[in-house]
């Protein structure tokens, strides 16, 4: 009897044991499945995070340029909506109410430059009072345009400005396109001031410039006269020019009390600007990879 008991407990107390191991196995599974399922959720929740702070500050950094150059009003909270950009029309932007812009600090600050304020060309009928022929001054400009009540009018009169106040001496030195026939107007001009009649202009074509990011027009001048100070005044008048206008190689010879040039000279103008978009991968183990794609403006 007492060995059948005892035979009994020890079953009993296998039983007990194989229940225990059991259920510590069981508990080590969940606790193992549960650290995995753990590491695994807060990898993707800080892999979430990385993509939402990238692209949080890829927003601000896009908001806060348009904002910097004046493209449009300033947004009503840190960032520009979806509405404000759909409704923001760069042209029917009143200056007014983007101060401290680089928008405004050129169209206002910089066109009130009295020593530059006269380079309104004669040809362009906007800028002169046909009463009294005279240029239109910048306070005239503005003025009007803070009193335009319509976008067109205001449209108008920002193009008078960019057109006849001293902004016009930026693409007056620095066109934005290579336009030879502008390049032989100009050439055409030192010449008249200069006093000299060439047979003929003939801007070459585009060639390497020896600037970054500017273009550049291949230019072949011919100058002779029997008058010598004929031929230092072109040369002289060229120095002068608001184009920017290098002479690369010249050659200058004496022929009976004057002098004849031969020179090879470039003219600047602006290159089409290049604009390159940054895009950064964020890989599942947090490293961010930087690619860019170009494109042309």
């Amino acid at each position: 009897m007492a060995k059948s008991r005892d035979v009994t407990k020890r079953l009993k107390i296998s039983k007990a044991q194989k229940n225990m191991f059991a259920a510590v196995a069981g508990a080590a599974l969940i606790l193992g499945v549960s650290l995995v399922f753990s590491v695994y959720f807060l990898r993707h929740i800080r892999f979430n995070g990385t993509v939402i702070s990238e692209k949080d500050k890829a927003i601000q950094g896009y908001s806060d340029a348009i904002r910097d150059i004046g493209v449009c009003r300033a947004p009503s909270g840190k960032i520009y909506n979806n509405t404000e950009l759909e409704r923001c029309v760069p042209d029917e932007v009143d200056l007014n109410s983007i101060p401290n812009t680089l928008r405004y600090n050129v169209i206002v600050n910089a066109s009130q430059n009295k020593a530059l304020e006269s380079v309104g060309r004669s040809g362009l009928a906007i800028c002169y009072d046909t009463a009294t022929n005279t240029q239109r001054t910048f306070d005239w400009m503005y003025e009007r345009y803070n009193l335009a009540t319509t976008d067109a009018d205001r449209e108008y009169y920002l193009e008078m400005i960019s057109m006849c106040s001293a902004l016009r001496v930026i693409p007056d030195a620095l066109p934005s396109s290579a336009n030879p026939l502008a390049l032989g107007a100009s050439l055409n001009k030192i010449f008249q001031i200069s006093s000299y009649e060439p047979d003929g202009i003939t801007p070459g074509g585009e060639i390497e410039s020896d600037l970054p990011g500017i273009g550049a027009i291949g230019v072949s001048l011919q100058v002779e006269s029997n008058n010598a100070a004929t031929t230092m005044n072109v040369l002289n008048n060229i120095e002068k020019s608001i184009r920017e206008i290098k002479i690369r190689t010249a050659r200058i010879e004496y022929r009976g009390g004057g002098l004849r040039l031969n020179a090879s000279a470039m003219a600047y103008y602006t290159a089409p600007a290049e604009l390159t978009e940054s895009i950064e991968v964020v890989r599942g183990d947090g490293k961010i990879l930087r690619d860019t794609t170009e494109g042309e403006q």
